[in-house]
């Protein structure tokens, strides 16, 4: 891949698409196929696309986009802890959970006692931020690898240069010398 100005794309792309995917009510459209992800992918590949001085492979648009996603994801992480804990004070989340799960018709038995020995306060609000958090930065950086190879699908127009070497030319060995011939006896 082409590092020159990756950084700089994947950085506008993965900020834009982690603000956009945390905000209350725009977060909704990423309900559709992950869209701000894979809009955030587009962006950076279409930035590094117009600054990149040759042209951009799609391989290179999934390294890129992998980046974009990865870094869209810490920042959705970093804006949504904030809200989660504004939402789940006094425990309200995991409560709710609770009860939504308990109220399920034909729940086995055995279910029902995990669901009452469910930890609650802290460390299950940690536990749920940590799975959380791991859970977004892989699907964000796989959407978000998607959305760079369509980006550079998109709005590459450069032919690549494949340039292969030069193939030798083959060596021709001469045949073998016949045989001597044998003397009769």
């Amino acid at each position: 891949m082409n590092d020159h100005g990756i950084l700089k794309p994947a950085l506008i792309g993965g900020i834009l698409l982690g603000i956009l995917s945390a905000l209350p009510l725009i977060q909704a459209f990423n309900c559709v196929c992950c869209a701000w992800v894979i809009g955030g992918g587009i962006l950076a590949a279409n930035l590094y696309v117009k600054s990149a001085p040759a042209a951009v492979t799609l391989g290179s648009g999934a390294g890129l986009g992998l980046l974009t996603g990865s870094i869209g994801g810490m920042v959705y992480i970093l804006f949504s802890i904030p809200m989660l804990l504004l939402r789940s004070a006094g425990g309200g989340i995991l409560e709710e959970t609770r009860r939504s799960l308990g109220d399920i018709p034909n729940l086995p038995p055995a279910f029902r006692e995990a669901i009452a020995s469910m930890p609650t306060g802290g460390t299950a609000l940690a536990l749920l931020m940590v799975f959380s958090a791991l859970l977004f930065l892989v699907v964000f950086s796989v959407m978000g690898m998607l959305g760079g190879v369509l980006g550079v699908a998109i709005f590459e127009k450069r032919k690549i240069s494949h340039h292969a070497p030069a193939a030798e030319p083959p060596i021709v060995l001469p045949p073998p010398p016949p045989p001597p011939d044998s003397p009769e006896p």
